[in-house]
C-alpha cells in the first residue's frame, strides 16, 4: 500500500512539472512588450488669464514607451487611458480633466471607461520597437463653478497586446 501511494504521488508531481514546462514554452513563444512611463502630472495655480482662457495646462506631460522584449512575431500594442476617480473633488466633474497626445491637437475629456490613446503594430527589433509618445493634460476652468480648491484624480494607462 505505501508503495502505491508513493507512486501516485510521484505521478502527480510529474504531471504538474510537465504542465509547468508546457506553460513556460507557450509563454516563450508569445510576443511580449513592456510599458514604461516617465513624468508626472502637476498643474500650476491657475491665474486670471487661465480662467479667461478656460483651462490651465499641466507643467509637463507623461511619456510612455512600448518596448517588445520577447518573440519576433508581429503583434498589435495599444495604449489605453481611463480615470480611476469619479470626480476631481470639490464638486468638479472628472470630465474637466482632459488629455491629448503630443502629436495631436484635439483634447479629450477623461472618463471612467478605457479609451484608446494610440495603437501600433510592433515586431521586436524591426517595426515600431520601441515606440513612444507623450500625453499632455489640462484642466478646464470656470469662474463661477470652480472655487479655489485642491483638485486631484488618479488615472491609469494600460498596455494591451494582441497577436493577429
Amino acid at each position: 500500500m505505501k508503495r502505491s501511494r508513493a507512486g501516485a504521488g510521484s505521478r502527480l508531481a510529474m504531471n504538474l512539472a510537465l504542465l509547468a514546462l508546457a506553460a513556460m514554452s507557450l509563454e516563450a513563444q508569445n510576443p511580449k512588450s513592456v510599458l514604461t512611463l516617465t513624468g508626472t502630472v502637476v498643474f500650476p495655480a491657475p491665474t486670471a488669464n487661465d480662467y479667461v482662457a478656460g483651462f490651465v495646462n499641466s507643467t509637463s506631460g507623461v511619456r510612455f514607451t512600448v518596448d517588445a522584449t520577447v518573440g519576433n512575431e508581429p503583434h498589435t500594442t495599444t495604449i489605453l487611458i481611463r480615470s480611476l476617480s469619479a470626480t476631481l473633488g470639490g464638486g468638479k466633474v472628472i470630465g474637466d480633466l482632459q488629455w491629448r497626445r503630443s502629436d495631436l491637437a484635439i483634447w479629450t475629456s477623461i472618463s471612467l471607461a478605457n479609451v484608446q490613446v494610440e495603437q501600433r503594430v510592433q515586431v521586436r527589433n524591426v517595426l515600431n520597437d520601441p515606440w513612444n509618445n507623450t500625453i499632455f493634460f489640462r484642466m478646464l476652468l470656470n469662474w463661477t463653478t470652480d472655487p479655489p480648491a485642491t483638485y486631484s484624480a488618479n488615472y491609469q494607462l494600460t498596455l494591451s497586446q494582441t497577436v493577429p
